[in-house]
């Protein structure tokens, strides 16, 4: 039976010798178990076709995974297998080609050019000494009784279709075994919500369990399955309101959200929830490069856990413990805290953390229109409107876009906030009073995903913009001509390119981590680029002081180009985030008992089978983009990172495999297992086989079909690469 795998939608640094040998073995290791859990997805598919040929004495001529195709280059000729060997009547071994793999049965073959060579191959003469005796081509003939097309069409269909029984039953032992053993997951909890998202802007508070989104409920759910449904809710019905339960300490909470765009992929849809942070430091990164935190933290400190802040005890009852201490961490960021540590031996160890201080570029940004309020939040009851533009906060006109935020998250007394609404003549002053209220800031209020700034105690939420507000005084020395030349108030930059030579970097953006924003800050960060203003910000952050940066900007009236270099420079304000290298919260959720684990892998079987009916409905519905079909390159690279966190992941990996190989190869098309049990249901209404040549024509054009799919995802994994 004919399988494409490509019909799916879907470095370690080493010092010396022995690193390096170290690190190739184990990515031959990674790359082996890839190779076998998707070989063993393939060997299971073909061996129900076996086993049921077998089982009706169908004669299987070979057993294949992988295709023993010939491939020459010119004079070089490749071997067709891998290995081969003969048992009894079939030849079993491994093709050159894993794209897939085939059980050839007499009398059935997949490529059409050889469908009449094989349909004359096993016609018998009734009589054979008859026939020498007529010597003529009229006498009677009859199948080859092992042959597959000999046998009753009832007995075919369960052939054709026990392929796809097999990976539906084994998709789901492979689940059932990975509950066993305990799968690691991060829960869908509440870390916190994304500046400016609909959750935001719903007054969704952190500290909560999702429990429930969409069609979705569960006691237990992953924050992968909770971002999946939210995922593929939104691009289905992008204006239907998706249903969220939330449990928090005191109850359950009801949510009905309208999903938004990524920033900076528009096809991904979102509600702005970020998963948690747990309370235990990196066992290899225990602060940032360059932070707060890495002066105060040592390696002896690796995975310790944070039991108290500034004498506060964790409360491990909670549904998110760390909610309180983030909530605290955030909303004082100029304050020094004292953090006591569990060590892993047990013992504890008390460090006091400084407020981090931010770096600039020796400008002050300024803010946007405000983009977002919160349902309910203190700004919407005072008649605060989206668009409105902040002018003055208490009579304070010098609006810097980070500056805000440090003034604002902790204030206690009421503000005086004035705005300017509409605009040229239909443009007014509006001036409100506003009380901050308790509100939790578990996170930075900048957000790297949105671009946004919120102040959650008083419900708003503005962008910083690429445009200087301000300039600090060393920026400003200089005879007139020269300042000609530096950036002034006014001036709205275009792009920021890194010139200072790597070399000179610190060692830790040497390293892989750091690469991709070395190599974007390299090429140049575009205003108008894919990812927010605000990220550039925090990628400042990680430069060390003195990197020299080109930035070009224009100047009005007459948008003058000007072109400069500035230097990272230490700020006398501070950064919210100090650094601290904490794990992202984790859950183990493992089966009580074989009963148990059968339940829950039936349950994983059916989420994925559902996953690729819903994709294959919005795929015809043009829903769907062809940038997201992945090919064999992608299944790979997945199957490699699953495999990377260790056996469990791996083989919820070869359910979700399983089941997108049963349901797409069982797909009407010809050449595929669908298609030739389409073929057997019309021979079964007809009561006689299909024309030969019409099922060689159809077949043909299936194949055809499936290579021009092959060639398109093969394009997409490329593209995707470069």
């Amino acid at each position: 039976m004919f399988i494409d795998l490509l019909a799916q939608f879907l470095p370690l640094a080493a010092t010396d010798e022995a690193g390096v040998l170290t690190s190739l073995a184990t990515q031959i290791w990674q790359w082996g178990l890839v190779a076998l859990g998707i070989g063993l997805v393939i060997f299971v598919h073909e061996l129900g076709h076996f086993v049921a040929a077998k089982s009706f004495g169908v004669k299987c001529e070979k057993f294949y995974v992988g295709f023993d195709v010939p491939i020459q280059i010119g004079p070089i000729k490749f071997p067709r297998t891998l290995g081969k060997f003969q048992y009894g009547e079939t030849e079993y071994g491994i093709g050159i080609i894993p794209l897939g793999g085939y059980v050839k049965m007499l009398g059935q073959d997949d490529d059409p050019r050889k469908a009449e060579e094989e349909a004359k191959r096993i016609r018998m003469k009734e009589d054979a000494a008859e026939a020498d005796e007529e010597a003529d081509d009229t006498s009677p003939e009859k199948l080859d009784p092992r042959s597959f097309p000999a046998k009753p069409v009832w007995q075919r269909m369960i052939i054709i279709s026990a392929g796809v029984v097999m990976n539906l039953i084994t998709g789901v032992l492979f689940a059932a075994i990975a509950y066993g053993y305990g799968v690691t997951y991060n829960p869908s909890i509440i870390g916190g919500v994304t500046p400016g998202g609909p959750a935001w802007q719903a007054g969704i508070e952190p500290g909560g369990q999702v429990v429930s989104v969409g069609g979705l409920t569960d006691d237990q759910m992953h924050f992968r399955e909770m971002r999946m449904a939210i995922l593929t809710e939104g691009l289905d019905n992008p204006e239907k309101p998706i249903s969220l339960s939330i449990r928090y300490d005191e109850g359950v909470r009801k949510y009905n959200l309208k999903t938004a765009s990524h920033p900076e992929n528009a096809d991904v849809r979102m509600i702005g929830i970020v998963s948690p942070t747990s309370l235990e430091l990196s066992s290899k990164t225990v602060a940032m490069p360059g932070s707060i935190a890495a002066t105060v933290l040592t390696g002896d400190d690796a995975g310790s856990k944070i039991v108290a802040y500034d004498g506060k005890k964790i409360n491990n009852e909670l549904i998110v413990p760390s909610t309180p201490f983030f909530n605290y961490l955030y909303s004082n960021p100029t304050k020094t805290i004292s953090l006591t540590l569990e060590r892993v031996d047990g013992s504890e160890h008390k460090v006091d953390l400084p407020p981090q201080q931010a770096k600039m570029l020796g400008v002050r940004w300024a803010i946007s229109p405000i983009t977002g309020l919160v349902e309910e939040g203190v700004a919407a009851k005072a008649g605060v409107q989206v668009g409105d533009v902040i002018t003055a906060i208490n009579g304070d006109t010098e609006i810097d876009a980070y500056k805000l935020p440090l003034e604002l998250i902790s204030a206690k007394e009421p503000i005086t906030m004035t705005l300017q609404r509409g605009e040229g003549d239909d443009a007014r002053t509006i001036e409100v009073e506003l009380a901050p209220q308790d509100s939790l800031q578990t996170h930075a209020p900048d957000s790297q995903i949105s671009g946004e700034i919120a102040i959650n105690r008083f419900g708003f939420s503005y962008r910083p913009l690429p445009t200087v507000a301000s300039v600090l005084p060393n920026l400003l020395a200089g005879d007139a001509a020269e300042s000609e030349l530096e950036l002034q108030p006014g001036d709205e930059i275009q792009e920021v390119r890194l010139i200072t030579p790597d070399s000179e970097l610190m060692s830790p953006l040497q390293d892989a981590e750091f690469e991709p924003l070395v190599a974007q800050l390299r090429k140049g960060w575009e205003k108008d680029g894919p990812t927010p203003w605000g990220s550039l910000i925090e990628t400042i952050q990680y430069l060390p002081e003195g990197t020299q940066l080109q930035v070009l900007a224009t100047r009005s009236p007459k948008g003058r180009v000007i072109e400069t270099q500035v230097a990272v420079q230490q700020d006398d304000r501070v950064w919210f985030e100090r650094g601290l290298g904490l794990t992202a919260s984790e859950s183990i959720q493992r089966a009580s008992s074989v009963t148990d684990a059968l339940s829950l892998g039936l349950r994983e079987a059916e989420r994925r089978l559902r996953d690729v009916f819903r994709f294959l409905r919005m795929a015809t519905q043009g829903r769907v983009k062809m940038r997201h079909v992945g090919g064999p390159l992608a299944i790979m690279d997945l199957a490699k990172q699953e495999a990377e966190r260790g056996i469990s992941p791996q083989l919820l990996f070869l359910t979700m495999l399983s089941m997108n190989l049963a349901i797409l190869n069982f797909l009407p098309i010809p050449a595929l297992d669908g298609g030739h049990m389409m073929f057997l249901i019309a021979e079964a209404i007809r009561g006689k086989k299909l024309n030969e040549q019409l099922e060689m024509r159809l077949t043909m054009a299936g194949v055809l079909m499936i290579l021009l799919l092959m060639v398109v995802v093969f394009a997409n994994d490329i593209l995707r690469l470069l």
